[in-house]
C-alpha cells in the first residue's frame, strides 16, 4: 500500500465480535478528540486489513496503531475468540508502514481508558466509597462472555495487565447458587463464573429460575421466535420492574445475575487489592442498569472477613461506550513515547 504517513497520527481501535470502532487521533494534542472516528460491522469484511483499509482510504497513514481486540494476544498477534480474523502486528506494520502497531486485549483496552474517564462516564453504587491513592484498580465487563482485567500504579502512570478470571470456577455463596451450580454442572461439566455472569449466561439463568415458575405465554412466544434470547429476557425484567407487564422468571434471572456480578467483582478486588475501585463495564451492565438495585449489590459485595475494607472500594459502573477506544488510544500513545519493551502488557 502506497501511501503519505503522518508521525503525529494514531489509529485506535475497538474490535469486538460484531463491530469495530476506529479512531484517528493526533499524538501531539492527546487526550483531544479524534480527527476522524467511525464504526464499522464486521460481517462486512473477510479480513480486518480489508476494513483498516477502507477507514484509511484517504490514503494518510498513522505513525502507530493500537488495537483493543476480543481474543488473547500472544507474541502481538491474535485468533480473534468469536470471529474468524486473524490480526498480526507486524503484518499490519509491513502492510500500511507504520512505526508501531500494538494489540492488546479488549479488557486491557478497557482498564487503560479507566484513569481518562470523567465523573460523567460513571454511576457509582457505593456512595461511601473512597478510594486508596496510588492503589490497584479492577475492571470487570459482563458482555457475551466476562472479561476480567486490573490496573497496577507505576509512577504517574497506571499500567493495565489482562486476566482470564471469568474462566475460573463459579462459586457459589446462597443455597440458590449451590442449586445452580447442580444444574449446570449437569449440562456442562465444569461451570466458569462467565457461564452463570454474562450475556449468554442469561438464558441459562432464565431457564434455571423458570423451573418453578410460570413462564407469561406471551414472553414464551418471544423466547421461541428470538435469535438471542438475552434481549428479550432484559426487556420483560426491566418492564416488570417499571410496571409493565408482570414477569417474576425474568426478573428473579436478572437479580440472581446481578447478586453473582456484585460477588466476582468482590472476588476480582480480594484477588488485586483494587483499593483505588472496581468498573463494571460492557454493554450489558449499562443495560440492567434500571435493575441494579445499589444497596443490594453492595451488601453482596462487602462481605466476608474484608467486609469493612470492601466497604470503602469505590463500585462504579461504566456509561460511556467509548472507553476501550480511549485506553487503546492511551496506550499508543505510551507506545510511542516508550521503548516498545515498556509499552503496557498485552
Amino acid at each position: 500500500m502506497t501511501a503519505t504517513n503522518d508521525g503525529s497520527l494514531l489509529l485506535a481501535g475497538d474490535l469486538g465480535a460484531t463491530k469495530t470502532n476506529l479512531a484517528l487521533y493526533r499524538a501531539d494534542s492527546w487526550p483531544g478528540p479524534p480527527l476522524r472516528q467511525q464504526t464499522f460491522r464486521n460481517r462486512d469484511f473477510t479480513e480486518f486489513d480489508d476494513l483498516l483499509a477502507a477507514f484509511l482510504a484517504d490514503r494518510t497513514l498513522p505513525a502507530a496503531i493500537c488495537l483493543g481486540v476480543a481474543g488473547p494476544i500472544l507474541d502481538n498477534a491474535v485468533r480473534m475468540t468469536n470471529l474468524s480474523w486473524s490480526i498480526a502486528g507486524a503484518a499490519l506494520q509491513a502492510r500500511f508502514g507504520c512505526e508501531q502497531a500494538l494489540l492488546i486485549n479488549d479488557l486491557v483496552a478497557t482498564a487503560a481508558g479507566i484513569p481518562w474517564l470523567a465523573p460523567a462516564d460513571v454511576r457509582p453504587l457505593n456512595p461511601d466509597g473512597q478510594p486508596s491513592a496510588g492503589a490497584a484498580m479492577a475492571v470487570l465487563a459482563p458482555g457475551s462472555g466476562l472479561g476480567e482485567a486490573f490496573l497496577v500504579p507505576h509512577g504517574d502512570l497506571f499500567l493495565p495487565f489482562p486476566s482470564e478470571g471469568g474462566h475460573a470456577s463459579f462459586a457459589p455463596r446462597t443455597p440458590e447458587q449451590i442449586e445452580l451450580l447442580s444444574f449446570m454442572t449437569r449440562k456442562h461439566g465444569h461451570v466458569s463464573v462467565e457461564q452463570v455472569c454474562s450475556g449468554l449466561a442469561i438464558p441459562e439463568l432464565f431457564a434455571f429460575v423458570a423451573a418453578d415458575r410460570p413462564v407469561p405465554e406471551w414472553l414464551a412466544t418471544e423466547l421461541t421466535e428470538a435469535l438471542d434470547q438475552t434481549p428479550v429476557i432484559v426487556q420483560a425484567a426491566i418492564g416488570a420492574m417499571h410496571r409493565g407487564k408482570p414477569c417474576d422468571p425474568a426478573v428473579q434471572a436478572l437479580r440472581l445475575f446481578l447478586d453473582i456480578l456484585a460477588d466476582e467483582a468482590a472476588n476480582l478486588a480480594l484477588k488485586t487489592l483494587a483499593l483505588g475501585g472496581v468498573f463494571i463495564g460492557g454493554g450489558l451492565a449499562a443495560r440492567v442498569l434500571p435493575l441494579i438495585e445499589a444497596p443490594r449489590f453492595m451488601a453482596v459485595f462487602a462481605r466476608g472477613v474484608h467486609r469493612r475494607m470492601l466497604a470503602r472500594i469505590p463500585v462504579q459502573v461504566i456509561l460511556n461506550p467509548q472507553t476501550a477506544l480511549l485506553g487503546a488510544a492511551a496506550s499508543g500513545i505510551q507506545a510511542l513515547k516508550s521503548d516498545p519493551a515498556t509499552a503496557p502488557s498485552a
